[in-house]
């Protein structure tokens, strides 16, 4: 008789996001949420549809953490991550952190300490990964149907013409919300990040440029950003070279990804986050026939099956999953790989490592943005001597409690940049 697994306890900070991961939890056999927090009662008004019953509703994020539990979801503002990831660490709970791992070098530095000290698991939220397109380009890249990477393309297209819950106003609270801060590149689990899973690569330098455009403060909902676009020009460790976008303000809303190799070219498809292309060199055509140099296909959104039992994968219930957060079921998948985690049965990508590398790469190009395209070398976070280099680097785009900044988020306001004479 198999061994019943034991009972994963989670907790959910932020709801606005955490909805999703309360719907996929509760269709995961062996998960309990038991408690969550949100300081935003409209927010916790609409979880409450989702909630268990027993479920603890908690504002204050320390009491929160009091409860018992064995692993909490950070679905809470994009740019204050990795200070409540380090208070859940040292309380010995694991941790799933819905986008950057970290806004600040130093802050990089830290949660890798706190995970070293805490011997807890780690895992970025990084739900593009699998979407059925980006999924089949991870499966082909794999199996070495365009062999070694050269070149890699990912865009993110997302313009914000309006913010919830009145950010819109001119309240103290409005205008140090994240989104109206948020230089370009900083935004690129969606981009850079795909890339990086697909083809198993970490970043090694990087550098930036901006797209300035002063129509994009005056009619957006992040009036001191002013860029339409950043892009990060980003050496890989394997010798790949990928440029990215951030969370671009262009339209129309897409994204899109392409890797070039030494044997030929795998893409998605423009506007469609299911369908693949692969266009062979000439050389590299199966059986030399013609009719083989391209093809563009759907692949089975079920592929998740050589991670998943069959069993798991039957209990998903597709059709249903797909209502439960973006496009082939892909937070369903992820959330279920993160209990699977939990459980030793996998492992992930991005642990806290690469998690920091890819908030590195951000930081970093923005960096570079702001200094005339200079080029950066990423820390190599699992360097504990070398790493020590950066942990009073605080620099940040976001305002503290009093609005203050330490970085400009715009790329032609150089005035604030050169005033801390930064390099």
């Amino acid at each position: 008789m198999a061994k019943k697994k034991k009972e994963i306890l989670v907790g959910i900070f932020g709801l606005r996001r955490g909805i999703s991961f309360i719907k996929n939890f509760k269709r995961i056999k062996g998960v309990k949420i038991v408690a969550v927090c949100e300081k935003f009662d409209a927010d916790i008004e609409k979880a409450k549809e989702f909630l268990p019953e027993d479920t603890k509703i908690f504002k204050d994020f320390d009491e929160f953490i009091d409860v018992k539990m064995d692993a909490v979801v950070l679905a809470n503002f994009f740019h204050e991550h990795a200070k409540y990831a380090i208070k859940a660490l040292e309380k010995k709970i694991h941790i799933l952190s819905e986008t950057t791992a970290a806004p600040t070098l130093a802050e990089c530095v830290q949660l890798c300490r706190a995970v070293e000290k805490s011997k807890c698991k780690y895992m970025l939220a990084a739900n593009t990964s699998w979407m059925p397109g980006v999924f089949e380009l991870q499966r082909l890249y794999k199996q070495g149907v365009i062999g070694d990477a050269i070149y890699g393309e990912a865009e993110y297209l997302h313009p914000m013409e309006s913010l919830p819950l009145g950010f819109n106003d001119r309240s103290k609270e409005s205008y140090t919300h994240w989104r109206k801060h948020l230089p370009r590149t900083f935004y690129n689990m969606h981009s850079l990040g795909a890339l990086m899973e697909i083809t198993g690569s970490v970043p090694v330098r990087v550098s930036g440029k901006a797209c300035f455009s002063p129509k994009y403060a005056e009619n957006m909902s992040q009036p001191y950003v002013g860029d339409g676009s950043g892009i990060s020009i980003t050496e890989m460790d394997n010798g790949a070279v990928f440029t990215a976008t951030g969370c671009s303000s262009m339209g129309p809303v897409s994204k899109w990804f392409r890797l070039a190799g030494d044997r030929g070219n795998i893409e998605t498809l423009r506007f469609d986050q299911t369908g693949v292309r692969i266009d062979y060199m000439k050389f590299a055509i199966p059986d030399n026939d013609e009719a083989n140099a391209s093809k563009s296909y759907y692949p089975d959104t079920a592929g998740a099956s050589g991670i998943f039992t069959e069993e798991e994968i039957k209990y998903a219930d597709l059709p249903e999953a797909s209502k439960t957060g973006h496009a082939g079921h892909c937070d369903f998948w992820l959330t279920l790989y993160f209990i699977k985690y939990l459980r030793n049965e996998v492992e992930p990508f991005f642990n806290v490592y690469r998690a920091v590398a890819l908030s590195a790469a951000a930081i970093l190009s923005w960096r570079s943005i702001l200094n005339e395209g200079k080029e950066y070398n990423i820390p190599d976070f699992t360097d504990k001597r070398r790493r020590r280099k950066y942990e009073k680097d605080n620099l940040s785009p976001f305002p503290d409690e009093n609005g203050n900044v330490s970085l400009p988020c715009s790329s032609k306001d150089y005035n604030l940049f050169k005033k801390y004479n930064i390099d």
